[in-house]
């Protein structure tokens, strides 16, 4: 009686334990969150301040054209449709990023990671809140572009090095404490891309018997966990426990709302296993060159 007292006690914790730390994973978070980015003081890039957000190019209008010169890929549409969430579109938007330069063009980043917000609301409410915190800098970093003055060099937030170079030059990057620079703003979407990076390429090496939860906990650990707090770093844990297992995130992936036959299963997961590789290396291109950009300036700890 005791042994059944006591796993019904048990039980009574973890069910209200899972709510309430996510809960106040929630309050946390919305503590760290940067100001609204029409509250910061734009006169100091010497441009003008900005009431709403408008993404795309000037003029209000999103642009949907690729970026120098990238064709928008149309490979696998039929198959993974269904979805708000389209992986394909992160692979054109990530593999369009690079120049032949090897420079960063942040319009191209930024649209990657306007579909990996989808992809985190995909996978559910406890998971999906990350995507504010990603929206509320994304729009930081476009009302940053939009209000900068264009210089004889062109425009300072069309490249991530160019990005980099203006801000050192004005004087916006702080390194003792932190600031409303893009430098660092970015840098945080930095690290969030590297924990995507490591969740995604373990989940196209995953077998059966593999949990979701648990994938995304080590790349968490690895990519994010060094600069969270121990409370957040908990808080964390819990949620991960929530989410989708393995034939649902294929299904996000890459396929329909409804659940097929065992042959469609199969076909779902060999499409998204092929999606998932490509979509990692372009990933990690992105990864790569945008840490080397932040080392070679001595910006990889901005507080």
């Amino acid at each position: 009686m005791k042994t059944v007292s006591k796993a019904m006690r048990s039980a009574r914790f973890y069910k209200f334990f899972i709510p309430v730390a996510v809960f106040a994973l929630l309050l946390y978070l919305a503590s760290l969150r940067l100001p609204e980015s029409h509250r910061w003081d734009c006169r100091a890039i010497g441009g003008p301040c900005l009431r709403n957000h408008i993404s795309g190019e000037p003029g209000g209008e999103v642009s949907s054209r690729p970026a120098e010169g990238a064709v928008e890929s149309t490979e696998h549409s039929r198959l993974c449709r269904g979805r708000d969430f389209q992986i394909h579109r992160v692979l054109t938007a990530f593999n369009s990023a690079v120049t032949g330069e090897r420079e960063i063009l942040l319009d191209r980043y930024l649209e990657g990671w306007d579909e990996l917000v989808k992809f985190l609301e995909a996978l559910g409410t406890v998971i999906g809140f990350i995507s504010q915190e990603v929206k509320g800098k994304l729009e930081l970093v476009r009302d940053l572009r939009r209000g900068a003055p264009a210089t004889e060099k062109g425009d300072p937030y069309r490249t991530l090095r160019s990005m980099m170079a203006h801000e050192l030059r004005a004087g916006l990057v702080d390194f003792r404490r932190q600031s409303l620079s893009g430098c660092r703003t970015l840098l945080r979407l930095h690290r969030s891309l590297h924990w995507l990076q490591l969740f995604l390429r373990a989940v196209e090496r995953s077998s059966a018997v593999d949990s979701m939860g648990a994938l995304c906990s080590v790349a968490y650990n690895q990519a994010l966990a060094p600069y969270h707090s121990w409370l957040l770093r908990k808080a964390v844990g819990v949620a991960l426990v929530a989410l989708p297992d393995r034939a649902e995130f294929f299904r996000i992936v890459c396929g329909e709302e409804e659940k097929g036959e065992r042959e469609r299963e199969r076909e779902r997961e060999r499409e998204g296993r092929q999606l998932l590789e490509r979509t990692v290396l372009a990933i990690t291109r992105v990864y790569n060159i945008t840490q080397e950009a932040y080392q070679v300036n001595g910006m990889l700890d901005l507080p």
